[in-house]
């Protein structure tokens, strides 16, 4: 649950002493902990966007984190120096210096919290427990605003008193966040759509600006540029739709442009990152130089950073020009621009390390090692593979696994482009204990992902030779590399549930869930039997399979299943309410009564 505002109500620390109330009032007023308030805040030097690197206003300090070593690190810039690595909690994903640089706010993904570090001492001053996967951190002059991907809302906390004193509703998987330099303004990206968010923060009231585009998916960062004119969104499209499937259709790297007003904002070019037949992949954060001339993105799947020419944009609303695409380190997901915009830092997040560029010559001019990451050799090789769309494991670094299946994930599409129909892209979570994988359970190894690389990713493969088929010889043992990656896959579990059920509750919707039947087939912890059923679930099954007999679906898990939304093969059911009023065997919501449904409901956005 998230934490409550304050335990300071207007009578809380005065309870016992009414008869004083009214000589009191006035000095109550007065000593009452800050609360939201809707006074405006003292402007910024500039936006400030949340990001995983960041420098400090004064440009004395760069901080940068190190998701799957639970720390961020501090380093001065003059001259180049690490200060600190800092434990902060599990999966720090973006961070925030206050204006005056002294704190160093942090959004731990993993650990629910959010973390102040004193930049001076290097050490954490306090920890505050913000709510459900905290993705996005800003910090203003007196209050900072933190994204919730797991609730989903932007909460307000109060740096005085390091409290939650605001949560704000929003559309689902907020990510990104970016503050106007009067903070008037909060943009909030939502990770599988386009769809920007616009808080206006003196009256905690939201403006939704619609994708631009149907097919905008993972959006997790978003900049401002220093006039407050433009806003940019590195982001995936994603072409579930299309009946022509292969590694270069089937995704479009870019970066949509938003132009902003006093009071609304539009849609205004998208900046297409592919050229030829040569990709980018998982477009994740950009910088803007100061003069909105150059614009950097960090390209987490391949690798590299695209540098742009944003100044047709600006001036004619066309997409600027390509100038470069540095080399970097292992799946960089940061990006800041020195005061002066002659160097350019990069968070190569799977290295632990922060590549520095001359963006005058465009050359790379130092490496700093930021932690040594902890995970086992096979584990983290096995993530970097995962993450990469370099060959061999796509063609013109044109797709990942992460690019369907972010951390793990999955990305809320259901394309209709494979042959034996619409297929809805399943999590991993649990992937090694929950085996078979594929909807029709047709890969028994997580090396067979050996398949998907070489036919639906158009790579090369990590296997030399011939691939052994499906349900066939196994490919374990065939390659380091590739058992490397079926060792990361083997790790992947749910995030936890945000949904806080009491036992009552959840033991009321255990037994519907047995009741029902549901429990014959998602039995065991993470409620599936591993095996395939025949299923007349939904109609474009039953046209398909008319002149034949009905298809069969492997059980998918329902461990997670609250983060993985729609459901069914194709997709059909865009809530677990509606797979309970779906055709055939599911279709037991109509003899629930209004109580029970809840219970039922409640038990499975429980899991796991």
């Amino acid at each position: 649950m998230l934490p409550q505002p304050s335990k300071y109500g207007l009578f809380g620390p005065f309870a016992r002493r009414r008869a004083l109330l009214a000589a009191l009032f006035a000095l109550l007023a007065a000593c009452q902990p800050k609360l939201y308030s809707a006074t405006p805040a003292a402007p910024l030097a500039g936006p400030v966007s949340a990001g995983a690197v960041a420098i400090d206003p004064a440009g004395r300090r760069l901080a940068a984190v190190n998701p799957d070593s639970g720390s961020v690190t501090l380093v001065t810039l003059d001259p180049l120096t690490v200060q600190a690595e800092i434990a902060t909690g599990a999966d720090p994903r973006t961070l925030s210096f206050t204006p005056d640089g002294l704190r160093l706010l942090v959004a731990n993904h993993g650990a629910c919290t959010l973390s102040v570090i004193d930049t001076t001492a290097g050490t954490v001053v306090g920890q505050v427990a913000v709510g459900a996967l905290p993705y996005g951190v800003v910090a203003g002059s007196r209050r900072a605003y933190v994204s919730l991907a797991g609730v989903p809302q932007v909460v307000v906390v109060d740096l005085d008193t390091l409290t939650v004193s605001a949560a704000v509703p929003l559309l689902p998987f907020p990510t990104g966040l970016a503050l106007t330099a009067d903070q008037a303004r909060l943009y909030v990206t939502h990770l599988y759509s386009g769809t920007v968010s616009v808080i206006d923060t003196a009256s905690l009231t939201v403006q939704t600006i619609p994708a631009a585009a149907p097919e905008a998916n993972l959006a997790q960062f978003i900049t401002l540029s220093p006039d407050g004119a433009h806003a940019y969104l590195p982001q995936t499209y994603s072409f579930a739709g299309r009946l022509d499937l292969a590694y270069n259709t089937t995704v479009q790297p870019v970066v949509g442009v938003l132009a902003l007003g006093s009071e609304a904002a539009a849609p205004a070019a998208t900046l297409a990152l592919s050229t030829g037949d040569q990709a980018v992949n998982l477009p994740f954060a950009a910088a803007l130089s100061r003069d909105g001339l150059r614009l950097y993105v960090a390209n987490a799947g391949s690798d590299d950073v695209s540098v742009l020419d944003a100044s047709t944009l600006t001036e004619l609303g066309q997409a600027g020009a390509d100038l470069a695409r540095l080399e970097t380190g292992h799946n960089p997901r940061g990006l800041a621009l020195s005061p002066d915009g002659l160097r350019l830092y990069v968070d190569n997040v799977l290295d632990g390390t922060l590549d520095v560029f001359d963006t005058t010559t465009l050359t790379r001019v130092q490496t700093v090692r930021l932690t040594n990451i902890p995970l086992p050799k096979d584990v983290l090789e096995g993530k970097r593979l995962f993450n990469s769309a370099r060959p061999p494991l796509s063609t013109g670094n044109w797709l990942s696994c992460a690019t369907c299946h972010l951390d793990g994930g999955a990305d809320g599409r259901t394309w209709a482009g494979f042959p034996d129909g619409p297929r809805n892209t399943p999590a991993l979570f649990g992937a090694a204990i929950t085996l078979p994988l594929h909807w029709n359970g047709d890969l028994d190894e997580l090396q067979d992902t050996e398949q998907t690389i070489r036919t639906i990713q158009g790579g090369a493969g990590l296997v030399a030779g011939a691939v052994n088929p499906s349900l066939g010889p196994a490919n374990a043992g065939r390659s380091a590399a590739l058992d490397a990656l079926a060792a990361y896959l083997g790790t992947l579990a749910p995030p936890p549930s945000p949904y806080t059920v009491d036992a009552e509750t959840l033991a009321r919707g255990q037994r519907s869930f047995a009741r029902w039947g549901c429990a014959a087939c998602h039995r065991g912890p993470d409620l599936t039997d591993q095996q395939t059923h025949t299923s007349d679930i939904g109609d474009a099954a039953l046209e398909r399979h008319q002149a034949g007999p009905l298809p069969r679906f492997d059980t998918p898990a329902l461990a997670g299943a609250w983060a993985t939304a729609p459901y069914f093969h194709d997709g059909s059911s865009a809530t677990l309410r509606d797979t309970l009023f779906s055709r055939g065997f599911h279709n037991m919501g109509p003899a629930l009564d209004a109580a029970e449904l809840a219970d039922l409901i409640a038990y499975m956005q429980a899991q796991p």
